[in-house]
């Protein structure tokens, strides 16, 4: 019953939501332009045309990675140009670029464990001039007021997470009806996050959200969805990256 409880507060977004984000994250950074480049009597569409003209659009992981993945979905669902906008890493950034704007899908861990520190870490270093904005599907409160105080980030996000979304906290959304519960459904969690063999049974750094993509799910999400190690079967597999086998051959029948 613990599970199913779970399950039922468990958020999918599928593909139609994945690009309905998109374009709500396109109108809110145009929005956030807008309202922090316009002066009175100037013409909205001359500022945004400005503002593009000297822009970059990257992602912040390889080309494989699921920023990439989002800044195609970006490009099509809003209808941008795809030369001169976007670019392939941070390394081609030119010197009339002053706009750097970083896309992905989640922004979720704080502090210097975030797997975006070492990024904005290496960008503002290598442009301290530039300016940088973040755009992500969903974020966490914590991580976006970490980012945006140590590296001057602007941050534009459709999805904003907060206490009330860690399953496990007293501000549970989950547990809000039956707060009593929330001790023993914790511990339910953590015995089969710690038997599937997860390093951290709540989610990385102790995420405890209880959502993913059609695409793929985050590892701050609760194990008990994705894991899929010690013959556990996932409600939605999660897809690890891939930085140490160079593999490439998977029994494949016909080679």
């Amino acid at each position: 019953l613990l599970a199913l409880w779970l399950l039922s507060h468990f958020t999918y977004y599928n593909e139609s939501e994945v690009k309905h984000l998109c374009r709500v994250l396109y109108k809110d950074l145009l929005h956030y332009i807008l309202k922090e480049t316009t002066t009175p009597g100037s013409n909205i569409e001359d500022t945004l045309k400005l503002f593009f003209s000297k822009s970059n659009i990257i992602s912040a992981e390889e080309t494989s990675g699921s920023g990439g993945f989002i800044a195609y979905i970006f490009r099509q669902e809003n209808q941008l140009p795809i030369k001169q906008l976007f670019n392939f890493s941070l390394e081609n950034i030119g010197d009339k670029i002053e706009n750097v704007i970083v896309i992905d899908d989640v922004t979720l861990t704080s502090g210097k464990d975030g797997q975006m520190y070492n990024f904005w870490e290496k960008a503002k270093l290598k442009y301290p001039k530039k300016n940088f904005y973040l755009l992500t599907l969903v974020a966490s409160e914590s991580s976006c007021e970490f980012l945006s105080n140590t590296f001057d980030l602007k941050i534009v996000t459709t999805v904003k997470l907060d206490k009330r979304d860690k399953c496990f906290a007293n501000e549970s959304d989950v547990f809000s009806s039956f707060p009593n519960l929330i001790p023993i459904a914790k511990t339910f969690a953590e015995h089969y996050g710690k038997k599937i063999g997860i390093t951290d049974p709540l989610g990385y750094k102790d995420g405890q959200f209880t959502f993913g993509f059609y695409y793929n799910t985050p590892d701050n999400t609760l194990p008990i969805f994705w894991g899929q190690i010690n013959s556990w079967v996932p409600v939605l597999r999660r897809y690890h990256k891939n930085y140490r086998t160079l593999k490439f051959l998977n029994h494949e029948r016909f080679i």
